[in-house]
């Protein structure tokens, strides 16, 4: 029990750090070209617990995960006028996911700490959505949207019941692969 909150206290001060450190993460315009989307990078022990933890937030759009520097990455286009780094943060620090908070090197360089990292080059993705992809392919290989593909990775990831988030047409091709 001590262990967990001192895990929570430790997480909650990040977040509080970072916060008011300024921008303390890689906000730019939306990858899809979304003026509306901002994009935070974060560093964790495990992009696959990660990117499943960051798709159950609301207001994020997309999501990329990969390796930045020897480090786990997940990526994510969001909707500031729903979601803040600080959620997004600690929707991380709830599941004990959050290493640091990641800017690209020669951004913002004041103010650096074991918190948040200033990393070098450039991020390499690999394919997404690991969970849905290897626990229901069937459905990983459907047309689906980026925020369909989100859903169900949370939802594969964390099981409970299945977002109503398929078209009648994908609900229909999925019964006809039974």
């Amino acid at each position: 029990m001590r262990r967990n909150r001192t895990t929570l206290l430790y997480c909650t001060t990040v977040v509080a750090l970072l916060l008011s450190l300024g921008s303390p993460v890689v906000a730019e315009e939306g990858r899809k070209g979304d003026p509306d989307l901002s994009t935070a990078t974060f560093s964790m022990y495990c992009y696959w617990t990660g990117e499943a933890t960051l798709g159950r937030v609301d207001g994020v759009h997309a999501s990329r995960i990969g390796h930045w520097d020897g480090r786990e990455i997940v990526q994510v286009d969001y909707d500031p006028t729903r979601t803040s780094v600080d959620e997004l943060a600690q929707a991380l620090a709830t599941n004990r996911s959050l290493y640091a908070v990641v800017r690209a090197q020669g951004e913002n360089q004041q103010a650096t700490s074991a918190e948040q990292r200033t990393l070098r080059g450039r991020p390499k993705f690999i394919p997404p959505k690991h969970s849905l992809r290897t626990v229901f392919p069937q459905i990983a290989a459907l047309q689906l949207t980026e925020e369909q593909a989100i859903a169900l990775n949370s939802w594969a990831y964390f099981g409970g019941s299945m977002p109503d988030v398929l078209t009648a047409e994908q609900k229909l091709v999925l019964a006809s692969q039974r």
